[in-house]
């Protein structure tokens, strides 16, 4: 059993930064340097195009983190589910929600404010998720 912790621990302690790193990554140089590049309906096709992938691949990698973790802590692992389900959740309703907000032609201020909410949601989310991710490494060491 102590090879299969040990493994594990291996495993965890590349996944778990390589997430983190991806998560950053996307924050820091993707997304800015898309609307700085390309014109306003370029950018909107390639952030819609790759809001979806990127949370499928924060997605599975995380759920791999999580069956791993489990047998290193059950609160670590919940934690990961919990990381997990947030970036399911992500892709499968909020960017689907924010789309159609975004995709009003003419918006109330009402829409504009639901907009702004679950943009904010979105953020909220995404950097809770880098957060805990990031606690849960340096804990499991």
């Amino acid at each position: 059993m102590l090879e299969y912790h040990n493994i594990t621990l291996v495993i965890i302690n590349f996944l778990v930064p390589f997430l983190i790193g991806s998560l950053i990554f996307f924050s820091v140089v993707v997304a800015p340097n898309v609307f700085a590049s390309l014109d306003q309906n370029n950018a909107r096709k390639f952030i819609r195009n790759i809001f979806p992938k990127l949370y499928l691949w924060a997605f599975l990698i995380s759920i791999i983190i999580t069956f791993l973790i489990f047998s290193h802590g059950v609160i670590y692992g919940v934690v990961f589910l919990v990381i997990s389900s947030g970036f399911l959740f992500s892709r499968l309703f909020l960017v689907k929600w924010i789309n159609e907000v975004s995709d009003l032609k003419k918006k109330t201020s009402k829409q504009i404010k639901k907009f702004k909410i679950l943009h904010s949601l979105s953020v909220l989310i995404f950097i809770s998720q880098i957060i805990c991710a990031t606690i849960v490494y340096f804990k499991v060491q």
